[in-house]
């Protein structure tokens, strides 16, 4: 539902990032930029060092007490076979919480040190630098998801180096992980259901006034209505 809405959100911001230092990848800059951010597993030596882009939720809930809004639907809602009825269709609305990790995969130790560097750069700069305020400003224009990330907040969680990649058995892979905390909203029309609008509701009755005069002197009258 949103979870692929927040990698692929990530995956352009970041994107938008890295195309600030070099307009491909490159590591003539002070900032290594990756061959690869993706959100699948990079199988292929081309791809590295890349970025593995990874979301955990750790909260899911419905946003307030009543989750649903309500639009107008033009086509209207069908009633004994008639189509201008109006009608309207739910949006339930979202709310989560959770983690972004982002894991570096490098073959070499100054790669995955370097590309550490540049992601804290794009987190930790804000408008200090073009390539963090691209990232940011990616996020945040998003029209896939309202995400907002906790950038005060983050974790490293460790590096590690084991033998063998995808393509050699015989190489070595460094890797190193940043966790961003994130929370944001979502929504959700996937079932398409159209409910009849209430536009009027007619009643019919009869009202009896009793009216007195200041002497204490009553009147009654009678009113029809539809």
């Amino acid at each position: 539902m949103f979870v692929t809405a927040v990698k692929t959100a990530i995956v352009e911001a970041l994107n938008a990032g890295f195309s600030q230092l070099s307009s491909s990848p490159s590591d003539t800059s002070l900032d290594l930029t990756p061959n690869s951010i993706t959100i699948e597993y990079p199988l292929e030596l081309v791809q590295w060092p890349a970025i593995f882009v990874q979301f955990r939720p750790n909260k899911i809930q419905w946003s307030g007490i009543n989750p649903d809004s309500y639009t107008a639907v033009p086509s209207g809602y069908t009633i004994n076979g008639i189509t201008y009825y109006p009608g309207s269709e739910p949006t339930r609305n979202g709310y989560f919480e959770g983690n972004i990790d982002l894991q570096i995969m490098a073959m070499h130790s100054e790669e995955r040190d370097r590309l550490f560097d540049s992601i804290t750069n794009l987190i930790l700069m804000d408008t200090i630098s073009p390539a963090s305020s691209a990232f940011v400003s990616s996020i945040y224009n998003n029209t896939l998801i309202g995400m907002t990330l906790l950038l005060d907040n983050v974790t490293f969680l460790g590096d590690s180096v084991s033998a063998g990649t995808p393509f050699s058995p015989e190489e070595l892979t460094y890797e190193a992980s940043v966790r961003i905390p994130c929370i944001g909203d979502f929504y959700t029309n996937k079932y398409s259901q159209i409910y009849p609008q209430i536009t009027s509701i007619p009643v019919s009755g009869s009202v009896s006034l009793n009216l007195y005069t200041t002497s204490g002197q009553q009147y009654t009258e009678n009113n029809q209505f539809t």
